[in-house]
């Protein structure tokens, strides 16, 4: 079966934004040359010029087998594809249908033949993918011991930490809580690693840029004049930390489920906690498998990481049948962004035949399926009827707060979630935005600190012209003033859908 090109999918298989932007480039210069296509449409090829003293032969196969376009071309570079290839990818997409039709090289046919035959090699037999997966006990326990002697360090360390106080604090806490984190990550907790690297973070005040260029190599010290914010933010980690090592013992113990803790939360605490990490065929046997569903991606938004050096990509999902709100997650290390793209922005509606929904007893689960399934996702253009849905689930303030705060009992959930609003109008209260529903409940409107763009003034305008409609928003706990703020993402308003963040 022939692969489909559309420039969203185009989009996904660049290698990075750059690249894209090259090939756009390309293409609005007329560097194409010589495009034709096969009687069928299943080849394009041409030339494109380059920076060579030739063109280089630039070739796209849309029938190999493989779950993406085959694209060849003979320049240089290491990035695949590369902007040439994406170029002519983006010629197809727009105008492949007025290519000429050739009969095509037969070295392209050829390579065709060898790329299809080693595809079909690959496909796993009925049988074999159906084989139960073998458990090794002996490895799992060790795992488990290891564990345990984590977590009973970090138990020592933590009492320890906290006689001290936060006076107590100095260069070398940095250091044990670093030589804590290597320990956690070692354990294969990796969570739990990165809470600490956070609190060291905290702890020098790095996460403010709160660094002195005039110390030596590798000295750290504990930030001058610890800020509340600073210190509300150090005080919650310490909690986080101690409740990881009380639920992680629970959980090694098998003791969550007879204390009355949900089966999907206890499962969630092994992937939280312990580093489990979950496949789609444990998932399914787990029951954590949904079918037949239909998502709208309400807003799109990356964040960069500095302390953990981690880039993510996440999308929140509206159910069209459910109301629920869903996330769909893309994480990759800063060192792999130069040859890899986080997921991309999700323009339609989408189709999904089967996927798994992350265990776990928070507003915004995981959802995740198999791309490489033939079928597990269409994407379709936004009908009508889509954005009704959208409006139809929207709900009043009352329950959405109740359910924030539902979720912050546990401090190792998120101090946010996303929710979809009904507004009956958005007004300034005492120089701050105030969204209000038909009950007249409202809710203050804030820009997260974090760096990210200021949606709140993207609101004013956007209400201005539009006027209220439903609000997909951020419902954030603000840690130093103990209260929920709103972050808004998106306004709907009728078939509009206003993206309020970049």
């Amino acid at each position: 079966m022939a692969v489909v090109v559309t420039e969203q999918s185009i989009a996904e298989w660049a290698p990075n934004e750059k690249v894209l932007l090259d090939a756009k480039a390309l293409l609005r210069r007329g560097a194409l040359r010589k495009l034709a296509r096969s009687d069928d449409g299943t080849l394009a090829f041409g030339h494109c010029e380059g920076s060579g003293s030739t063109p280089y032969a630039v070739s796209m196969d849309l029938a190999t087998g493989a779950d993406k376009p085959t694209v060849r071309c003979s320049c240089p570079s290491r990035l695949f594809p590369c902007k040439h290839g994406l170029a002519l990818l983006l010629a197809f997409a727009q105008k492949g249908a007025l290519f000429p039709v050739e009969e095509p090289p037969k070295d392209l046919l050829q390579k065709r033949e060898k790329q299809a035959q080693k595809a079909a090699e690959k496909k796993p037999a009925p049988a074999a993918a159906a084989a139960p997966r073998s458990v090794n006990k002996t490895a799992l326990a060790k795992k488990a011991k290891e564990q345990s002697d984590a977590l009973d360090t970090l138990e020592t360390f933590l009492v320890d930490l906290a006689s001290g106080g936060l006076g107590g604090l100095s260069g070398k806490s940095i250091e044990a809580i670093e030589h804590q984190a290597k320990r956690m990550a070692d354990a294969d907790m990796k969570r739990t690693s990165a809470v600490l690297t956070r609190l060291a973070a905290y702890v020098s005040g790095e996460w403010l840029g709160d660094e002195d260029d005039d110390e030596a190599p590798g000295v750290r010290e504990v930030a001058r004049g610890l800020g509340e914010a600073q210190e509300a933010r150090i005080a919650f980690t310490l909690t986080q930390l101690y409740t990881t090592v009380r639920r992680g013992k629970k959980a090694l113990e098998g003791k969550f489920v007879e204390e009355g803790t949900t089966r999907s939360e206890a499962d969630a605490q092994l992937e939280s906690i312990l580093g489990k990490a979950w496949r789609l065929p444990e998932l399914r046997e787990a029951g954590y498998w949904v079918k037949n569903r239909r998502y709208l991606e309400l807003a799109h938004e990356r964040s960069d990481d500095e302390i953990t050096q981690f880039a993510t990509a996440i999308g929140f999902l509206l159910d069209l049948d459910d109301g629920s709100v869903v996330c769909e997650v893309t994480s990759l290390p800063f060192h792999t962004l130069p040859f890899t793209k986080l997921r991309a922005s999700r323009m339609g509606t989408l189709e999904i035949a089967e996927a798994a929904l992350y265990p776990g007893d928070v507003e915004n689960r995981r959802v995740r399926w198999d791309e490489k399934v033939e079928g597990a996702c269409r994407e379709r253009p936004r009908e009508r009827a889509d954005y009704e849905a959208v409006h139809r689930h929207g709900k009043p303030l009352d329950p959405v707060i109740r359910a924030m705060r539902n979720q912050l009992k546990n401090p190792l959930h998120p101090l946010d979630a996303v929710f979809l609003v009904a507004a009956k109008r958005f007004g300034d209260v005492g120089g701050e935005l105030v969204l209000e529903d038909e009950a007249g409940v409202r809710l203050v409107l804030r820009n997260m600190n974090d760096g990210r763009l200021p949606s709140t003034d993207a609101l004013r305008h956007a209400a201005a012209a539009f006027g209220p409609g439903t609000l997909a928003v951020r419902l954030h706990y603000d840690l130093l003033s103990r209260a929920i703020y709103g972050d808004p993402l998106a306004l709907f308003v009728g078939d509009e859908h206003l993206r309020l963040r970049a």
